[in-house]
This record gives structure tokens, C-alpha cells and sequence, in this order.
């Protein structure tokens, strides 16, 4: 028998615990720019209009891709229509699941790159 002691479970999420306004930063009241970050080299941009257009209408999609491989780096910025729509992207899509991997996605005011000559 090991002499280790065991971790703790972790406790129940309160509602308390969870702040539903996604940073409630006035700031980027009117961001319409979400970018995502944890996204597996499987996905593509289909994968992202099909699930983010739930929230609204996409505009652009900026997906960087590595050169040689052509797969995704891991990033990926979508512009919506109206900023009502990218801030209910950001806080249902926030810490959400895709392809085995957990999301981290945040409002920017910073318009999407136009693409490069590459």
C-alpha cells in the first residue's frame, strides 16, 4: 500500500463562482472581432462557420495556416456583422469544447489582418 496522500476532488461550481459578462469591460462593448485560441490542427474553416455562425452573421474569417503543412496554427480570428452576436460568441464559446480541446475565446477591437501575399 503507497503512503501517498490523494488529491482532492475537486467542489461544485456556485453560481457565484462564474462570471456570466465574459470580463464586463465597456471598453469592447462594441467589439465584433472574436478571437479564438486553442483550436487542434484538425480544424478547419468550414468547422468554424458552421459553429460560430449559430451566434450570427460572419463576415470574415482570418485562419493563419502553417506554410508547409497547411494546417491550422492554432488561432483563428472570426469578425461578425454586429457586436451583439460576437459577445454572445465569446461567452458561450469561452472554455467550450472542439475536436478534444478546450477554447479560450476573447472580444478584440483590432480589425482582422487583410491576407498576405504568401
Amino acid at each position: 500500500m503507497s503512503t501517498r496522500g490523494r488529491s482532492t476532488s475537486p467542489r461544485t461550481i456556485q453560481d457565484g463562482d462564474v462570471d456570466m459578462d465574459n470580463g464586463g469591460s465597456d471598453e469592447k462593448k462594441d467589439a465584433k472581432v472574436v478571437v479564438v485560441n486553442g483550436l487542434s490542427r484538425n480544424v478547419v474553416q468550414s468547422h468554424l462557420q458552421t459553429i460560430f455562425a449559430f451566434y450570427g452573421e460572419i463576415t470574415k474569417i482570418d485562419l493563419p495556416l502553417f506554410q508547409k503543412s497547411g494546417q491550422n496554427r492554432g488561432k483563428a480570428a472570426l469578425e461578425f456583422a454586429d457586436a451583439e452576436a460576437a459577445h454572445k460568441a465569446a461567452s458561450h464559446m469561452n472554455g467550450g469544447h472542439l475536436d478534444g480541446l478546450v477554447l479560450k475565446v476573447e472580444l478584440s477591437n483590432l480589425p482582422i489582418r487583410s491576407r498576405s501575399r504568401s
